[in-house]
């Protein structure tokens, strides 16, 4: 078991926060960045595994594709804060999870197309959260719930049946479903502590790749 001290002193509300998405919390660079970095170092020591084979960092564009501020590639809305990172890659092309993990959710919506979402129970803070990783515009997912497990999800609110996902397993294929720039194959990777009944706290994914912040280019820019 991994215990991270607290977050909720050191966060924000995402800024900028279009209304029809979710409303989160965001790392507080500006008043908390030696907290942060702390943080930082902690979770980039966990070795967790790249998503896709191949350099990371060559698929993600600098502009836009680093979590943070930036234009928004469609909207072209300025100081538009990705709360995630955009990993081109070719279609069809294998995803695995970061982490070893237990399976919450394999579906589809508008925005994030085909995704899985999964919880790493191992890595909680100190009042309770716990770390989900999310995979976005799958092809298609390949690890899901039968029709008998999802009534029991429900009928267990969640709680049972658990079932394990180890980083060998593939979750699905890279695609380009839901909302995406020009139907270019992409995988959307979102990290967040949540926590039931509270909004989820949204940290950097490259905190597990590097040991320094990627900031996008089009950081500062405006329309």
């Amino acid at each position: 078991m991994i215990v991270l001290p607290s977050l909720l002193n050191y966060i924000r509300p995402r800024p900028n926060r279009p209304k029809f998405e979710e409303n989160i919390f965001v790392p507080d660079f500006n008043e908390y960045s030696s907290f942060w970095e702390e943080i930082h170092k902690i979770i980039y020591a966990l070795s967790a595994e790249e998503p896709i084979t191949g350099d990371l960092f060559k698929k993600i564009d600098e502009s836009f594709g680093f979590f943070g501020n930036r234009i928004h590639p469609i909207t072209h809305e300025p100081h538009y804060f990705h709360s995630g990172v955009e990993i081109g890659a070719r279609a069809k092309q294998k995803v695995r999870p970061l982490l070893n993990g237990i399976l919450e959710y394999s579906g589809f919506s508008i925005t994030n197309g085909y995704y899985v979402l999964l919880s790493h129970p191992y890595i909680q803070t100190e009042d309770g959260y716990i770390l989900h990783t999310m995979y976005c515009h799958l092809k298609k997912p390949l690890v899901k719930f039968s029709s008998y497990q999802k009534m029991l999800r429900e009928i267990s609110l969640g709680s049972y049946p658990l079932i394990e996902i180890t980083k060998d397993i593939v979750l699905g294929l890279v695609g380009s479903s839901g909302d995406t720039i020009g139907d270019k194959p992409k995988l959307y990777l979102q990290c967040d502590f949540r926590k039931f009944n509270y909004k989820p706290i949204v940290i950097d994914p490259m905190y597990f790749f590097s040991n320094k912040i990627h900031i996008n280019k089009s950081r500062h820019k405006s329309k």
